[in-house]
């Protein structure tokens, strides 16, 4: 156990929390978790809070969480807190009271600020600037810094004269923009945290504490452990899924990746390759729906599409992802002749079906909701419950069942209590009676039979809380940093000018096509070099403000988009993408740097092998800006399927091209041509489809050839 936490805290940085804390001081982190989750459920349900008011309480209480969890030099994490560490709590708390009561006066006198709040607002910037560094690393706090001295360069340098009063001036309206209105640290960003990401975080939560995780582990263990290559498979799938809901690919790696990066160097896989393959898998995770990362859900709040259409989106990118892990991992196993496990080893399907396929159930609940048009929110509050109530322990059942049959007829309740006349009753209460009996007759039934599996108590579901608060602690941290970039460069119109300087440089090229492949590859670029230094958010939020204005810029572009809300979606799509990847692309890759700690392997090394296992996660973004039907935008069914087949044999010679390896090796010349192959099958046209599948039959005919001459040989050898 000692060893599991030393390398979460060496290799995780959300990870690096205190541990030594006195009693009184852990139930106070406890309770202030705990009631901020309740916070947002009961909001979640009520409604929220005038934004001001509902971002500040998020943003300064996980703040003030943050102080008292996370310390100001990582290596005194085990010493206990200090007192400026309570001071810069205390103060973060008094900011949200402050906050609350002044709401208010801002919104009306429409952002002018007095000098008392601008004497809190420099203090929001001071302690959002330690808290940030503390938990996210320098990366994210010199950005921020950077842009807030260019902000006052930009604005100062209008005046002719500098004086006190000018610079007052400026500050005062530099602090208005980024502390008091909804354009900076109070942004979009932050707001989304408070509404959609930190119930989804719950939801990830509960999941865990329900068994989810051990499902989703003795799934993949039961589906591939036996077969070749085994538990890299089972890497692959359980750290997908388990990455999808847990928010952090980094954590994942370490706290999965201690369970199967062991299992893969037993059988003979490379400790480079198991470290490898346990970070692209878990960095897939943030792109894998329906809970995807946290991105997503802001991505889904700035373009203002349903969140069901990132969903969709992200499927068939998603899908292709894994299976050219998959493929690789199984081509290197079939070279190096490595087995998989045992069967009798390992848990039956029925078994693991039987035990633990009830929970499914809240994932399912989730989707219906999503799909049948509820808010994010609506859909993530009632899926905790479906939560609850199918893994509930006989005491928890009751409680939650009470619970929410007053939530889904409060209004009649209250009329009873009243003696007012009954209103009617909500449109949706059958709805909600099912997810609430669907739940609770599975959960009886089980009960009956005796059939084993994890409860959840009243204590679980406290800690559920507790722990879905402390996972939000760093969303939120990132969100409110990157508005003060965000917030600067709405100020200023830096966005505008960096996409004009660029789209001026490239149009020194005459062709449109090599001028947006050019400008493509730049900001991939760019999107992952913020990435490697930075977390998901403020990387998408940066690069979709800095770099997508630049693609819609390009009339080549637009023209294949169609229309501006598609050239819109897809610019955000393609820079949250490699964003994400930034994670596992050397030389600053902070998943497979876990992986490698793990695995005892070489960080670089690591980081390289796993950009080679997530090759199509680097060539699918590109495809689908030339023809977006892969994203499921104004595409039929048949257009999706051809699309689907089609890339599914792409990835699988791209996977040949990677490991050189099909029965037997092959060739380089032939390497080279299943990526030719692999790229036109990738990307959508029947005429690249035919010449990709000619590549194919070449490939396969030319290595079983090779195959049956060597075994005729073999004999003779």
């Amino acid at each position: 156990m000692k060893e599991k936490v030393s390398k979460e805290e060496k290799h995780d940085s959300e990870s690096t929390t205190r541990v030594n804390v006195a009693k009184p001081i852990a139930l106070t982190i406890s309770i202030l978790a705990i009631a901020l989750s309740l916070f947002h459920l009961y909001t979640s349900y009520a409604g929220s809070l005038v934004d001001i008011k509902q971002r500040s309480i998020h943003l300064y209480t996980l703040m003030t969480l943050g102080f008292l969890l996370y310390p100001f030099v990582r290596k005194t994490g085990n010493k206990g807190i200090p007192i400026y560490d309570y001071i810069t709590a205390a103060l973060s708390f008094c900011v949200a009271v402050y906050m609350l009561f002044t709401a208010e006066r801002i919104i009306q006198s429409g952002g002018q600020i007095n000098d008392t709040d601008f004497y809190v607002g420099i203090l929001v910037i001071v302690l959002l600037f330690d808290i940030t560094r503390r938990v996210t690393g320098w990366g994210l706090s010199l950005l921020g810094l950077g842009f807030l001295i260019y902000g006052f360069y930009v604005k100062l340098s209008i005046y002719p004269e500098m004086n006190v009063a000018t610079v007052t001036s400026v500050a005062k309206q530099i602090i208005s923009q980024l502390v008091f209105i909804t354009e900076g640290v109070l942004g979009t960003a932050i707001g989304v945290s408070a509404s959609y990401i930190i119930l989804f975080i719950l939801f990830g939560a509960f999941l865990g504490r329900s068994g989810m995780g051990q499902l989703f582990n003795d799934l993949a263990l039961a589906v591939a452990g036996h077969t070749k290559g085994g538990p890299a498979k089972v890497a692959v799938i359980a750290s997908g899924f388990l990455g999808s809901i847990n928010g952090s690919a980094i954590a994942n790696v370490v706290t999965t990746g201690t369970f199967t990066i062991p299992l893969m160097k037993k059988i003979g896989y490379n400790k480079n390759f198991a470290g490898a393959v346990e970070s692209a898998a878990s960095v897939g995770g943030q792109i894998l729906p329906p809970i995807m990362g946290a991105a997503a859900f802001i991505m889904a709040e700035n373009l203002n599409v349903a969140y069901t259409k990132i969903i969709l989106a992200g499927i068939i990118p998603a899908l292709l992802f894994y299976i050219g892990i998959l493929l690789q991992v199984h081509f290197r196993a079939a070279k190096r002749g490595l087995t998989g496990m045992p069967k009798s080893d390992l848990p039956s399907l029925k078994g693991v079906i039987i035990e633990r396929g009830h929970l499914i159930i809240p994932m399912l609940t989730l989707l219906y909701l999503l799909f049948s048009g509820k808010t994010p929110f609506y859909a993530a509050f009632w899926s905790i419950i479906a939560t609850v109530v199918i893994s509930g322990t006989k005491r928890m059942l009751p409680i939650i069942v009470a619970i929410s049959l007053f939530l889904i007829f409060q209004p009649q309740f209250s009329a009873i209590l009243t003696g007012s006349s009954l209103p009617r009753i909500r449109s949706d209460w059958w709805e909600l009676l099912i997810i609430l009996i669907v739940p609770l007759l599975i959960n009886v039934w089980r009960k009956r039979l005796k059939i084993k599996g994890e409860e959840m108590g009243v204590k679980d579901c406290l800690q559920a809380l507790e722990d879905g608060a402390k996972t939000t602690v760093p969303v939120a941290i990132a969100c409110g940093a990157v508005g003060i970039v965000v917030g600067i460069a709405s100020l200023t119109g830096v966005a505008l000018e960096i996409a004009n300087s660029i789209v001026s440089i490239g149009s020194a090229v005459n062709s449109p096509l090599i001028q947006l492949l050019i400008t493509l590859v730049l900001t991939m670029i760019t999107s992952i070099i913020l990435g490697m230094g930075l977390p998901s958010i403020p990387t998408y939020i940066i690069t979709s403000t800095m770099a997508a204005p630049i693609l819609l810029q390009l009339p080549l572009y637009r023209e294949i988009a169609g229309s501006t809300e598609t050239a819109t979606f897809v610019a955000h799509m393609f820079v949250f993408y490699f964003g994400i990847f930034a994670n596992i692309t050397p030389p600053i890759a902070l998943a497979a740097f876990a992986g490698a700690g793990v695995a005892g392997g070489n960080p670089n090394k690591t980081g390289f092998q796993a950009m080679k296992l997530a090759i199509a996660g680097f060539i699918v973004p590109f495809m689908f800006v030339f023809s977006h039907e892969m994203l499921m935008i104004e595409a039929t069914f048949i257009n999706v399927l051809v699309i689907t087949i089609t890339s599914i044999i792409g990835v699988f010679l791209l996977s040949i091209m990677a490991e050189g390896y099909l029965k037997k090796g092959v060739p380089g010349w032939l390497r080279a041509l299943s990526g030719v192959g692999a790229v036109l099958l990738i990307y959508p046209g029947l005429v690249t489809d035919l010449i990709g599948l000619a590549v194919l039959v070449l490939v396969l005919v030319t290595n079983l050839r090779d195959t049956n001459e060597f075994q005729q040989q073999r004999p003779a050898l």
